[in-house]
């Protein structure tokens, strides 16, 4: 009994990693395929074309689906090594490499099984020594797969277990009250509800994303929450004045809790959608010091292609040095997205990050006291006034060249033309319902590896996994929202892979990558996005096609 209950149970997780419920049928023979895969199987194309009839099957239940893996033995290591032992006709298991080439790619029965195929599996096995394919080896290899592809389906049910529940009457899936979102979705990732934080304690702070040749830079923050309760820690985009398209660059925010010893432990990111365009994260956050990235897919805020054409002018010399209105009104803009705590004013930090983006080099004592003795400050902070000032200054002091101040605009993201267009401004604002959250600005930087590896994660944890043309260790997990998407290759082999993974058949549809055709080296043992995805055009209908090829 425990063994048929054991059984029932992989079933279950096998259909769960294909469909979101058992109330679902199976659609296609590919998806009945993979749910039998995941069950631990390798149905054989007869096998399958007994079961699924071209023009006649148009589905199949999870009833039938369990009733139709039960006919397939369960496999064991003894009948893997007969089976070589009846085809090769070898005792101990050792055939020569170029037979066991030839028999595998002249037998129809294991499908489009190809040459590249084959060399993966053999290389990633391991098992050919002196040019003799150790097939005892491959045999425990394939036990080995088999048992990994039926923890992989169990591993996602408990996960489902944990975030859901279902409702046996409708047939409709629930998420739990801290996951809450529209009814009977798959996935909580970036649904639109309304958020109500009326009454509850605020920090907020501005910040923006500066593309850095092949980086996006950001600022980072430190949080700190004095009571355990329910949190909101929400990222909303700004458009500057002089943006010249509707299309606003993505910005979400991801939550690491940090120990007393440093450590960085991910909880969570901003996953839902507010109506007003933002994006944010409710959950409930014990007392301690929490660390925010922000975080843009890199499909919007993108290396310009070229320079538009002409310039605004910086400085006007009529006698005597002078910026320009132009040049006056970016100053102003700049000055504003600077100000972090929005009080109008540029404090030593903010003075100092600006200073560091635009020159590379640290605001020293001895400068800072510079400022505030020639330039207007009130409470030791530096005015607008002061700032355009102290503009004015460089300006006189270059004779009027401009050079460094474009250098500046530059470094900020502005074209010639005096647009904002590679870097893209936010307000990340946390809410506590129990606290006065505490919020610092921590640096101007790249998220670097923590943050790859949230995202990647991330993004796992919000989709379904799927072998890569049945190959051993390759897998897909393919994201796709309602106006995002993502794609990440996990190879949990130990050698390296090269993986082209074709987008290019989808519409309306813009990535990351400098063409929706790419290919991307996933190193043993690890994962990488190949693809962050989103609409061309927001609001209209978007789809993502998305084919994979092994490379040699």
């Amino acid at each position: 009994m425990e063994v048929e209950e054991s059984r029932v149970k992989e079933l279950h997780a096998a259909y769960l990693c294909i469909k979101p419920t058992v109330a679902e049928d199976l659609m296609s023979c590919e998806e009945f395929k993979r749910a039998l895969q995941y069950a631990g199987h390798n149905p054989t194309p007869k096998f399958l074309s007994e079961h699924w009839k071209d023009g006649e099957t148009e589905n199949i239940t999870y009833e039938k689906f369990c009733s139709i893996a039960e006919k397939l033995p369960e496999t064991i290591i003894d009948d893997i090594e007969t089976l070589f032992m009846k085809v090769f006709g070898v005792a101990d298991g050792k055939v020569g490499e170029n037979e066991f080439r030839k028999l595998l790619l002249t037998n129809e029965s294991l499908g489009d099984l190809s040459e590249a195929d084959l060399d993966y599996i053999l290389q990633d096995a391991n098992v050919i020594e002196n040019g003799v394919v150790d097939c005892s080896k491959l045999g425990k290899v394939i036990m080995h797969t088999i048992s990994e592809m039926k923890q992989m389906s169990l591993q996602k049910l408990e996960e489902r277990s944990n975030l859901q529940r279902i409702n046996s009457k409708t047939f409709t899936r629930k998420k739990r009250e801290k996951f809450a979102g529209p009814e009977g979705s798959p996935r909580s990732l970036h649904l639109v509800s309304a958020l109500n934080v009326d009454g509850w304690s605020e920090s907020s702070l501005k910040g923006c994303f500066y593309l850095d040749k092949v980086n996006i830079l950001a600022h980072q923050y430190s949080l700190e929450i004095t009571c355990m309760g329910p949190t909101v820690v929400k990222m909303t985009p700004k458009v500057g004045p002089k943006n010249t398209t509707d299309e606003v660059v993505d910005a979400l925010a991801y939550v690491f809790r940090e120990s007393p010893e440093g450590m960085r432990n991910y909880v969570g990111f901003t996953d839902k959608r507010d109506s007003d365009g933002s994006y944010y994260w409710h959950d409930v956050l014990k007392e301690g010091r929490y660390v925010v990235i922000p975080f843009t897919s890199g499909c919007r805020l993108q290396e310009r292609m070229h320079e538009p054409e002409g310039q605004i002018d910086l400085v006007e010399n009529k006698g005597k040095v002078a910026l320009t209105p132009e040049f006056r009104l970016v100053l102003e803009e700049i000055f504003h997205q600077v100000d972090l705590d929005g009080n109008g004013r540029l404090n030593r930090q903010e003075f100092n990050l600006y200073n560091w983006r635009t020159s590379g080099e640290e605001v020293q004592d001895d400068e800072w006291a510079v400022v505030q003795s020639n330039f207007d400050v009130e409470a030791d902070e530096l005015t607008l006034s002061g700032f355009l000032a102290l503009h004015q200054l460089e300006a006189e002091d270059n004779g009027g060249d401009t050079d460094d101040l474009w250098v500046s605009l530059e470094a900020m993201g502005y074209n010639r033309m005096g647009q904002q267009d590679q870097a893209a401004p936010f307000v990340l604002s946390v809410f506590s319902q129990v606290c006065q959250p505490t919020l610092l600005v921590s640096g101007l930087k790249s998220g670097g590896l923590l943050l790859d590896k949230a995202v990647i994660r991330s993004i796992m944890e919000n989709a379904e996994p799927i072998k890569i043309k049945n190959m051993i260790d390759l897998i897909k997990y393919e994201f796709l929202g309602k106006d995002r998407g993502s794609i990440v290759i996990q190879n949990k082999a130990h050698s390296k892979v090269m993986v082209r993974v074709d987008c290019s058949g989808s519409t309306n549809v813009a990535t990351n990558r400098p063409n929706l055709d790419w290919t991307v080296e996933v190193a043993g043992k690890s994962a990488i996005i190949a693809h962050q995805l989103m609409p061309k055009k927001l609001g209209e209908p978007w789809n993502v096609v998305c084919v994979e090829y092994l490379i040699k």
